[in-house]
């Protein structure tokens, strides 16, 4: 590998950052790596530090940087010095964007486990991959994590313990927030505590066990009840919208409830279960939940303004992908909703 040399080095439109020069390349084939082979982001204040690796990125976690091969195969987390703490290199993939609770998602034959921070994998890799719009593991949320096993929902603690039982009438759990969670179960929704217990309503529903069905009549009288309960969870979702407070913003419900603070300096509309939000100069992207999933390593000046992507804006997805920038020759850049770079056609 090619030690990074950072003297003189330009500015990327993208990132707004300076890219790391190795010693070998053309220009284009540098912004296209910094784009495609370091899936992993740039936080607005994250400083990459001086290593003998050739793509190295930031992480969710202060301090950690993770170093990949050129097709984004993980190599080694790096401490703040650029010296490596955890190898990698047996993990297909790892999403060091959802570091949380000290456990990064890590991918092993396929299956699906968590590594803390001294490398050990302190729940096996033995759970699915999921197949979600926020991508193939959840992060650890108020110590607890959604996985799957069989194809069965389920929750689990950071020390592999069931804390939800894995059930085929689950068809999807949201991450805890507050020490509760919903359950989608049976065409019913519920509210569970730390422990798995029932519990009640947090926004202060009496009903802890509401059918789907009765929730879309109250918010369209002309809406039917689905016949698949999974079909109808992006239902209660689909009419947050952006909204701007003090001139900042956020999202609401359709009853103009504050679902996401009001925290940012500009949003886009949510698209495909992902929406689009600026802090400074830089884009990243939230799901439903109010997670930052993608980080805030897009910078606003790396797009022309006014121009779109089959038909849509910017930081939207549209088909799996969402246009985040440019090269210079004027092809667009994409990343999907891992945020990993992909080309747009």
């Amino acid at each position: 590998m090619h030690r990074q040399t950072q003297s003189k080095a330009p500015l990327s439109p993208i990132f707004g950052s300076p890219l790391k020069v190795t010693r070998y390349g053309a220009t284009i084939s540098l912004l296209i790596s910094a784009l495609f082979m370091m899936p992993t982001a740039h936080a607005a204040s994250c400083k990459i530090p001086k290593s003998y690796y050739k793509n190295v990125s930031c992480t969710a976690s202060n301090g950690y940087f993770l170093a990949t091969k050129d097709f984004g195969a993980p190599v080694a987390l790096l401490n703040s010095k650029g010296k490596k703490v955890v190898d990698l290199s047996r993990y297909q993939k790892v999403d060091a964007d959802k570091i949380a609770g000290g456990l990064l998602p890590v991918l092993r034959n396929s299956h699906v486990g968590y590594l803390n921070m001294q490398g050990r994998e302190v729940i096996p890799a033995t759970y699915d991959m999921l197949k979600e719009s926020q991508g193939w593991a959840r992060p650890v949320s108020d110590g607890r994590i959604v996985v799957k096993k069989d194809g069965n929902y389920g929750v689990i603690d950071t020390a592999n313990k069931t804390v939800v039982s894995f059930s085929a009438s689950i068809s999807d759990i949201d991450d805890y927030r507050g020490g509760v969670t919903q359950v989608r179960k049976n065409q019913a929704t519920s509210w569970l505590d730390k422990n798995g217990k029932a519990t009640s309503n947090p926004n202060g529903s009496n009903s802890n066990n509401e059918p789907l069905s009765s929730k879309q009549t109250a918010n369209n009288s002309s809406a039917t009840a689905p016949a698949q309960s999974r079909q109808a969870v992006p239902n209660r979702f689909t009419t947050l919208q952006p909204r701007q407070q003090d001139g900042r913003w956020g999202f609401v419900d359709e009853n103009n409830v504050t679902m996401i603070t009001y925290s940012f300096d500009d949003a886009r509309p949510f698209s495909e279960g992902l929406a689009g939000v600026r802090i400074d100069d830089n884009w990243g992207f939230v799901n439903l939940g109010g997670e930052l999933v993608i980080p805030f390593r897009f910078a606003n000046s790396g797009v022309s303004s006014g121009d779109s992507y089959q038909g849509r804006p910017a930081f939207t997805f549209t088909s799996g992908k969402a246009w985040i920038g440019n090269l210079k020759n004027g092809n667009k850049m994409c990343i999907d909703k891992e945020g990993t770079g992909v080309g747009c056609d």
